[in-house]
């Protein structure tokens, strides 16, 4: 890792919305662990500055979930197209409720309704994150039967298609350990999901450094 690609990731928009993400997990635990309630109370408040920070980055992200829930309307069918459809629509609505209440976290404008606006939201990824899980597994399950014909052919060129097939697969597991993960974020919230802050806060480390992979490899490219 060289100090030229350490740059590049953290001039990335994408990846400084992860590492904010991270120090919002890590301040969520050191909060809990704390030794005193002073202590406690300056890293609740570390934690909220991150996640407002990282609201910044995301502000309009529910455009591209749109377009892409749009897109896999239009490109995808049976089980497969249900799946890619409501994990992008029901992500843009979790990400375009959120954006609606920045104002509110940021004191400027407080409104009544933003925590059920958050609440709603989070009911709405918490749905994203469940179809994109099953979508994984069905893509897992088909994408293991062209691995194991591949992997009959001696040539070259069916050798390389392995390798290609084998790390898309191996991209499709790690994505569906990250929501895996990010799943007791929004169960913890709604309440679906009964665990700890701590765990929650470990669960978003976990997730944000596994989702990393695919910024940092893009980078590399």
């Amino acid at each position: 890792m060289g100090f030229k690609q350490v740059v590049r990731f953290t001039s990335d928009a994408a990846a400084l919305e992860k590492i904010l993400r991270f120090l919002q997990s890590l301040s969520q635990i050191l909060a809990v662990y704390a030794a005193t309630a002073e202590g406690a109370k300056t890293w609740w408040l570390l934690r909220t500055q991150f996640a407002l920070g990282r609201r910044y980055f995301r502000f309009f992200k529910f455009l591209d979930s749109f377009s892409k829930a749009f897109d896999s309307f239009y490109a995808t069918d049976g089980v497969v197209g249900v799946l890619e459809v409501g994990k992008w629509s029901c992500l843009g609505a979790y990400l375009f409720l959120e954006s609606l209440t920045i104002l509110h976290t940021m004191g400027v404008w407080p409104v009544p309704w933003a925590e059920t606006c958050l609440l709603e939201g989070n009911k709405f990824w918490f749905y994203s994150l469940v179809c994109s899980i099953f979508l994984g597994g069905l893509q897992l399950y088909a994408g293991g039967g062209e691995a194991k014909v591949g992997n009959s052919e001696k040539t070259k060129g069916k050798k390389q298609g392995l390798k290609a097939q084998q790390q898309k697969l191996s991209g499709i597991k790690r994505r569906m350990i990250v929501d895996s993960f990010d799943l007791f974020i929004p169960g913890f919230v709604t309440g679906w999901i009964v665990t700890t802050h701590a765990f929650v806060g470990f669960a978003g480390a976990v997730s944000t450094v596994l989702s990393t992979k695919d910024i940092w490899d893009r980078m590399q490219k």
